[in-house]
């Protein structure tokens, strides 16, 4: 059975009534941006990476497989995957396309990360990929000698990286908060002939970074920039524990906030500060959440003790300032300002139309249906609140996207009744247990 035909199955024996509550404790799933850029720098480092608790999810074997085409050796055994370095940017020609199923993440990185080989490299996406603009990763690179051919008329998957072996210094100003497009950025800045300058507008997620410096890279931050080192060695290869994924764990600490009589600990959430920003708004309203067995070794984590909320929140606002820590969280974060009291203001986030699907247009359309009231913008929602969420009168879709998928099951925890989802399938990208977890935690007061 695969994991989409598991999902599928988890989710008919998904039982949903009115009286029911999340209780317990959440292992929270391994981090998916983090699993991704740990095999990728195993994959260049030398000598062995190992990987504990790499995310099985669709996405990040997606990044395994596409490695282990371009002659890396890379070995899963329980919950410890071994990653047998190159000594550099030193890969095998693939011997056929490199298939990156729905994973923008694998794209992005894979452009930065594949830019000076001197064999064409092609990628491919499925469907959902292949609409998404590839020019803001392209452009830059090209500017620097990055040689790729589009086959078709847009910036779109399918292209092929051409053979090239000279990479420029970068000097570029990103023109948004982007981990994805500022890591493929940092992964070709590796290759290049002089040091490079990266600027931002506002932080993004830094694994990146943090990661080039545990394997022995240089990279240095003066406020928004960063000067990354081109190696003149290798890195060296690491032992490291994933830490959990914020963005997974938004989704049942929104439910447990908004089920009544719920009490659920969340174990092992990153307390990366450039992935706290759901964490930061729920603290600024003194949201009931308790921080338990923080450490600091590696990436920041705890576990957080979370109960259901006395009081409404109030709206807030999400910008270019906060919406790097906090941007795959906005589908959940969505749900929970349909429940806040006045509108909340979400902006900056054009982003988001091209993820697994536009989400801001999705977001709006199926919350709509739950009688939510708001207003799709250009760059974002304008959501207003507390609204009573009511049985869809119209069928749920998910766009065969992970997150509105999960969105929408907590959604439906909220009006108390289950109903179809087209393309529930999708969770498989990125939380394969999420309702396995969700039926271990719901608790029905009248059994």
């Amino acid at each position: 059975m695969t994991k989409s035909e598991q999902i599928q199955q988890q989710f008919k024996e998904l039982q949903i009534t009115t009286t029911q509550s999340l209780q317990g404790t959440y292992q929270t799933p391994s981090d998916k941006s983090i699993s991704h850029r740990a095999l990728i720098f195993g994959a260049i480092a030398k000598g062995q990476t190992v990987i504990n608790r790499l995310l099985p999810a669709a996405d990040v074997l997606r990044t395994k497989t596409a490695l282990q085409q371009l002659g890396v050796k890379i070995t899963t055994t329980g919950e410890q995957t071994t990653v047998e370095g190159q000594g550099g940017f030193k890969f095998k020609q693939p011997q056929q396309p490199l298939n990156l199923g729905n994973s923008g993440t694998t794209t992005r990185l894979f452009l930065g990360l594949l830019a000076k080989q001197d064999f064409p490299i092609t990628l491919v996406g499925d469907a959902s990929l292949s609409q998404r603009p590839m020019a803001r990763v392209v452009t830059p690179l090209q500017a620097v000698g990055m040689k790729v051919n589009y086959l078709n008329e847009f910036d779109q998957l399918p292209l092929t990286i051409l053979p090239n072996q000279h990479l420029q210094a970068l000097n570029y100003q990103m023109p948004i908060a982007s981990a994805q497009l500022k890591s493929a950025l940092i992964l070709a800045a590796l290759q290049a002939n002089q040091p490079s300058k990266i600027g931002q507008l506002a932080e993004s997620r830094n694994h990146t970074e943090l990661m080039l410096t545990q394997f022995g890279g240089n990279i240095t931050k003066k406020q928004h920039h960063l000067q990354v080192q081109p190696l003149t060695q290798p890195l060296i290869g690491q032992t490291m524990t994933v830490p959990g994924d914020p963005s997974t764990a938004a989704f049942l600490i929104t439910a447990a906030l908004l089920l009544p009589n719920s009490r659920l600990t969340v174990t092992n959430h990153s307390l990366n500060p450039t992935r706290t920003g759901f964490l930061q708004l729920l603290e600024a309203q003194h949201a009931p959440l308790k921080y338990l067995n923080k450490t600091t070794a590696g990436e920041p984590s705890a576990d957080i003790q979370v109960e259901n909320l006395i009081t409404p929140l109030k709206a807030f606002t999400i910008n270019q300032e906060n919406l790097g820590r906090l941007i795959d969280e906005i589908p959940i974060i969505s749900l929970l300002a349909t429940q806040t009291v006045g509108t909340t203001v979400i902006r900056d986030a054009q982003e988001l139309r091209y993820k697994e699907t536009d989400r801001l247009h999705v977001v709006a359309t199926e919350l709509t249906k739950f009688g939510a009231t708001i207003t799709e913008l250009p760059d974002g929602l304008h959501i207003t609140g507390p609204t009573q969420l009511k049985r869809p009168s119209v069928p749920l879709d998910a766009h065969q996207d992970h997150r509105i998928a999960m969105m929408l099951v907590i959604a439906e925890l909220l009006i108390g009744e289950k109903l179809p989802i087209a393309g529930i399938e999708s969770i498989a990208i990125s939380n394969p247990t999420f309702i396995k977890d969700l039926i271990s935690l719901l608790k029905d007061e009248n059994k």
